[in-house]
């Protein structure tokens, strides 16, 4: 049953043994075949009217593709980019060559439901509501907080934006003045880019068409087809959002960097803002000072003196919103199949009781290690993802995959010291703990067959002892992982034994003794660099860490492709 449903996806429909074959191969219908979750090759049929102006608008890829897959149909809806409202396809009642087709399954006694392969965070009659998205030509209202949430009674006739997140950014065509949105994929990059307080500009690619867009006057530069740029958000007040409302921060240029205003400030300058006023006199000390809104900038009134002001918001994760969002992206759904393939909702970092972590999988025995890709939609996925970006902002780094490390020798040699310092240490010392570790491209495999070799200390620093080093925060692990020509970097999230630790010094080749006066005393387990909450940590034996997982990351890029 596990391998029909892994698999049906990647079956084309011709191939599956269901009764309607023969309706699919009548020439008034369409030959679709789904080639992934992301590629879908659908046939027109020779005596086709293709005059219409949607298929124009598809050869020159100005069309956004959705479709959503069932055991019996997939329902397909196209778009153009240049239309603000989407409508999905209605949900259908099952024909009867669906009804043999079910019937068929039946026969089989499949004792799983197949009432649909795509998992569904909200009831299906919710879905046509939820998944339709559309704006309105004006830009003085907000995004509908009730629709994000799930519970907009008005649904289509609300006067609001309906968006599937939180913020929306769109494009405005120079000729017909319509607002057109950019990709669910272009969306989230924008955003980030907008929140990082340093970016004055991104780069939109369009087919081959390359043009800029500017945040500080939100147009659009060098383009012929569009000539601004808008973001659309919710409402900022907590109280009609307490999930997720939009938070801003305003900063002000001190000649080298942009720095926050103190909060007292901020909630005056941000309460004017949202009043619609113009200006803003506040006072720090015995300064007072002016600040415009619509020049974006701050006067000292006694000196005249003028610097530059910013005004951005703070990113809000999806990951973070996903337990509250209701709005539904189509093609990004996960499948049934991927949940039943592992167990989604194990937290790895969890203590667990048996030998081999509950999330590994089976591996070939002739292999000395395997790379297990983690989805999204697993909870190993967001512990990781949030554990590091902790540190590392998502507004200068995007995670592009994470793997989990399998390899059985190396695991067996960690698991056996664990248990041996678990008896060691029988009070209630944590003597496990996650930690960060940044290599190079050319030392993963060799990291992932060997493990972490103490020996080879010295090439990145010695400064707590001649070990293996492992940070607490990513940031720190960072600048030991150089991106490779193409970009990428690498980090592992290891599990580390520390135990009983103590203060590191350049010259330790093994930690130092519990007891130093007193013969055959027993060694700390690992070095630190401070007593108190430390943040970097060095052990002197192999068997005491183990890359658990394999972390993939860019610089995120300024350049976005608006409608990929």
């Amino acid at each position: 049953m596990a391998d029909l449903l892994n698999n049906l996806c990647d079956v084309p429909l011709k191939k599956r043994k269901c009764g309607f074959q023969t309706k699919l191969a009548s020439s008034e219908q369409y030959m679709a075949s789904l080639l992934s979750t992301a590629e879908l090759s659908l046939q027109i049929p020779q005596n086709a009217n293709t005059s219409f102006p949607i298929w124009e608008l598809l050869r020159a890829s100005k069309v956004e593709v959705l479709w959503n897959v069932t055991p019996y149909k997939i329902d397909i809806c196209i778009v153009p980019l240049h239309s603000y409202t989407m409508t999905l396809p209605q949900p259908q009642v099952l024909s009867k060559a669906d009804q043999d087709c079910s019937a068929y399954l039946a026969e089989d006694e499949l004792d799983t439901d197949l009432a649909s392969i795509v998992y569904q965070p909200v009831p299906k009659a919710m879905w046509v509501e939820q998944a339709s998205f559309y704006t309105k030509p004006y830009d003085n209202i907000k995004i509908c907080d009730k629709f994000l949430l799930g519970n907009c009674r008005f649904g289509f006739e609300c006067n609001q934006h309906h968006t599937p997140y939180p913020f929306h950014w769109q494009l405005r065509r120079e000729d017909t003045y319509q607002w057109v949105s950019v990709s669910y994929s272009a969306q989230i990059k924008l955003e980030k880019l907008y929140c990082n307080k340093e970016k004055e500009q991104a780069t939109l690619k369009e087919m081959n068409h390359t043009f800029t867009l500017d945040f500080e006057s939100m147009t659009v530069q060098n383009s012929e087809i569009y000539d601004k740029v808008r973001r659309l958000s919710n409402t900022t007040n907590p109280e009609w959002n307490p999930y997720f409302p939009t938070v801003w921060q305003i900063y002000w240029w001190n000649d080298f960097d942009w720095e926050k205003y103190k909060k007292s400030i901020s909630e005056i300058l941000e309460s004017k803002m949202e009043a619609g006023k113009n200006k803003c006199t506040f006072t720090i000390g015995v300064q007072e000072y002016e600040l415009d809104f619509s020049s974006l900038t701050q006067k000292n009134l006694r000196t005249g003196f003028e610097r530059r002001i910013r005004r951005r918001p703070t990113f809000r994760s999806l990951h973070f919103l996903k337990p509250y969002l209701k709005t539904v992206i189509l093609n990004e759904l996960p499948l049934k199949s991927d949940q039943l393939q592992r167990n989604c909702s194990v937290d790895p970092l969890a203590e667990f009781s048996s030998w081999y972590p509950p999330v590994w999988t089976m591996m070939p025995a002739q292999e000395e290690f395997t790379r297990v890709e983690v989805k999204p939609c697993e909870e190993a996925y967001q512990k990781i993802y949030g554990l590091f970006h902790k540190t590392m902002s998502e507004t200068m780094v995007e995670i592009v995959s994470i793997q989990q490390i399998q390899n059985i020798f190396q695991w067996d040699k960690y698991r056996r010291q664990k248990d041996y310092m678990l008896f060691k240490h029988s009070d209630s010392l944590n003597i496990e703990r996650h930690l960060f570790h940044g290599t190079t491209e050319a030392a993963v495999d060799v990291i992932c067959k060997m493990n972490f070799d103490p020996r080879v200390a010295g090439k990145n620093g010695i400064s707590y002892g001649r070990g293996s080093y492992f940070a607490r925060d990513a940031s720190y692990s960072n600048g030991f992982a150089p991106a490779a020509p193409n970009g990428y970097q690498y980090m592992f999230l290891a599990k580390v034994l520390v135990g009983k630790t103590n203060l590191g010094k350049r010259k330790y080749y093994r930690p130092p003794p519990v007891c130093p006066k007193k013969a055959g005393s027993d060694l700390y387990d690992a070095c630190v660099n401070q007593r108190l909450d430390p943040s970097i940590f060095v052990v002197f034996d192999s068997c005491q860490c183990y890359p658990y997982y394999m972390i993939k990351y860019r610089a995120l890029s300024d350049v976005v492709n608006v409608f990929e």
